[in-house]
């Protein structure tokens, strides 16, 4: 999946998530407060939708985080471990203990939470490419749901209706707040 397709549903992910994320994490705050945590959340949902292809060179985010792709990146095969259950637990892992050690800061409960919604919603839309995903890493099984060339047309058109869902869940959680 392309880049955009990635951060279009990591959006999906992060707004279907918004309800219990606002309601658990950020009701204590004041308006103010709660938009810029909003916008922390949006963001790093945004970065972790595209962390995945940390692991590919020519990638959006190894261009942008060129020293990350050095340490972590180029040691690890497309689709491998950036891709898999494992990373997920990783990532859940560290953004424990960094919340946890900062005394459950909701700024870092927010930078974590986008992150994960972020590569959850990236593993799941590389399950219905072609390629597939090594979801049980290390052990190198690609498991693919669905035959979808990255860049195709189906994947275009994929990318078009989760544009539409995108506006649809934003339309839908301000029609909310307004109740």
């Amino acid at each position: 999946m392309t880049k955009e397709t990635h951060s279009k549903g990591g959006y999906i992910i992060a707004l279907l998530l918004l309800p219990y994320i606002y309601d658990t994490f950020m009701m204590e705050y004041t308006l103010s407060y709660r938009i810029v945590l909003l916008f922390i959340y949006a963001y790093f949902t945004y970065l972790g939708s595209l962390l995945c292809d940390i692991d590919m060179k020519g990638s959006y985010i190894s261009k942008r985080f060129p020293i990350i792709y050095k340490l972590f990146g180029k040691r690890f095969r497309h689709r491998g471990f950036t891709h898999s259950l494992l990373f997920i637990g990783v990532i859940a892992f560290l953004g424990d203990m960094v919340i946890v050690s900062s005394d459950n800061n909701v700024v870092f409960t927010c930078i974590f939470s986008g992150i994960l919604a972020g590569v959850i919603s990236h593993i799941i839309l590389d399950l219905i490419t072609k390629e597939g995903v090594e979801l049980f890493y290390p052990i190198s099984i690609n498991f693919s749901i669905l035959p979808i060339k990255t860049s195709s047309k189906t994947e275009k058109n994929i990318n078009k209706f989760l544009s539409l869902l995108v506006i649809f869940l934003i339309g839908y959680r301000f029609y909310l707040i307004t109740l």
